[in-house]
């Protein structure tokens, strides 16, 4: 039924001007209705009135743009106050090991990082799902002065290697005991060693596994290429397609993306100054909720909302390969609700 306009100005006896026709003035009521009931709930969100709580999550550096531009936000956008930081995932690990950090959902590059979670007594987390994958390359800045071999090092007109190895060349990576990237870089090189039939590539390269001159934190590496302070750094394929950036694609026998030579990465392992040796495998992206979990509620809707069709849409947006959700550790302990999206490899 239409409001009358004498009905309206029943409602304001002192008089207001209103348009002829009827149905106009029932939609100048009903827009107006919408944009109060808008503002209420913009308002009330803001002010906490409608929020879930908070869920904070403790993330691989390499995907701070993902998760701050990307998932964080649409996850906010259900409710919660969503709060994320990045570092390298073995330092995420050290962080909640040592009671420096207590999140609610963990993501990290690899598994590694989670089942040092997983292997502590007590465990500080029981299970994970893998949820995304992908690969090494090799990012160059067109501002670099040897911008033209890179380019051509990119088309396969010469090798990559080569172009790394000049002395000239400043190339960048991250500390292999802080961060999955830094290792997995020595073992594409030690890969490489292998593929090409040369074993000097890796030493030309990096001078070292852990040469001081190459190493930076995870969290600036971006920028040090962006703003000339390198010629190069090692990034995750999704790194390079979210910044826009010229990369170098390596062969799938050596980049670590291609589930198909896992045999092969494996027999490339890096060993920690903890004395754990991590084995070449194929690039993948897990989730777990560790025991610092504060909120529960909130932890299982944002992974449930990261293996969702609306959260795997963002991934693959910001250059991730999709998977099969795998669920490994103690699988028995996977949330009720979670546990039948995923495929479980069995308690390990």
């Amino acid at each position: 039924m239409h409001l009358k306009a004498s009905d309206l100005r029943k409602i304001n006896p002192k008089g207001v001007i209103f348009l002829k026709h009827k149905r106009v003035i029932t939609g100048v009521v009903i827009l107006t209705l919408v944009l109060a009931a808008s503002f209420y709930v913009a308002w009330s969100t803001r002010v906490g009135l409608r929020s879930k709580g908070t869920v904070n999550v403790l993330y691989a550096g390499s995907l701070i743009n993902t998760m701050e531009l990307g998932i964080g936000p649409s996850f906010a956008a259900e409710g919660y106050d969503y709060k994320g930081e990045g570092h390298g995932s073995v330092q995420n690990a050290n962080f909640v090991l040592d009671g420096q950090r207590f999140p609610d959902v963990f993501i990290s590059v690899g598994v590694p990082p989670i089942q040092m979670l997983l292997n502590r007594n007590p465990p500080a987390a029981k299970w994970y799902v893998v949820f995304a994958a992908d690969e090494i390359v090799i990012a160059y800045s067109n501002r670099s002065k040897f911008v033209d071999q890179f380019n051509k090092a990119s088309q396969g007109i010469i090798p990559w290697y080569q172009v790394l190895a000049n002395p000239r060349v400043r190339f960048l990576r991250t500390d292999p005991e802080q961060d999955p990237k830094g290792y997995y870089m020595i073992m594409v090189t030690k890969l490489a060693d292998r593929y090409y039939g040369n074993s000097s590539i890796s030493s030309m390269i990096l001078r070292g596994d852990r040469n001081p001159e190459q190493m930076r934190p995870e969290e600036i590496l971006r920028t040090l290429l962006a703003t000339g302070e390198c010629d190069a750094i090692v990034l995750y394929k999704h790194e390079a397609v979210e910044g826009n950036l010229p990369f170098i694609t390596l062969p799938s026998q050596i980049n670590l993306g291609n589930p198909t030579y896992a045999d092969s990465y494996k027999q490339v392992s890096y060993v920690l100054s903890s004395n754990r040796t991590v084995y070449g495998q194929p690039i993948v992206f897990a989730v777990t909720i560790p025991t610092t979990v504060k909120n529960m509620n909130g932890a299982d809707d944002f992974v449930k909302f990261l293996l969702s069709g609306a959260g795997q849409k963002i991934l693959v947006e910001h250059g991730f390969a999709q998977v099969h959700f795998m669920a490994g550790g103690d699988t028995n302990a996977i949330p009720p609700d979670i546990a039948p999206l995923v495929k479980k490899t069995g308690n390990n």
